[in-house]
């Protein structure tokens, strides 16, 4: 017959107060964000510029931030400019950077508050304006 280790109090209050800190801190399981979610997909671009350049794929990262400051994440871009990234309902701004877009250093935007809904997908474009 094995032998299970004895259980003390201590050590249960312990796995439960990571367990607290962990969710505070904001951290996600490695299946997505907690709570329900949906898909957010979306576009890096350079918009603007000389008249006929239409707008081209940029490479970089995205950043949501929820309106009352509570959750805020990012999502790396290809060289596509494309991204798809599991998100938490609520309502974001978003704002992107690309190190094609004025050394890294400006800062692109979408046009647009971005409302994450519960098993739907969700689109936004995300512009770094070009003169």
């Amino acid at each position: 017959m094995k032998r299970r280790p004895k259980r003390t109090p201590c050590s249960f209050s312990l796995l439960a107060a990571t367990a607290a800190a962990v969710g505070l801190a904001g951290c996600s399981a490695p299946t997505g964000p907690p709570g329900p979610t949906g898909t957010l997909i979306g576009t890096l671009r350079a918009a603007g510029g000389p008249s006929g350049s239409g707008g081209r794929a940029l490479r970089g990262q995205v950043t949501f931030s929820e309106l009352d400051g509570s959750r805020k994440f990012s999502v790396t871009v290809g060289a596509s400019g494309r991204f798809s990234v599991p998100a938490p309902v609520g309502t974001y701004t978003a704002s992107g950077s690309s190190p094609e877009y004025e050394g890294g250093t400006g800062l692109c935007r979408a046009s647009e508050r971005v409302v994450v809904t519960k098993d739907a997908t969700s689109r936004v474009q995300v512009d770094c304006q070009e003169m």
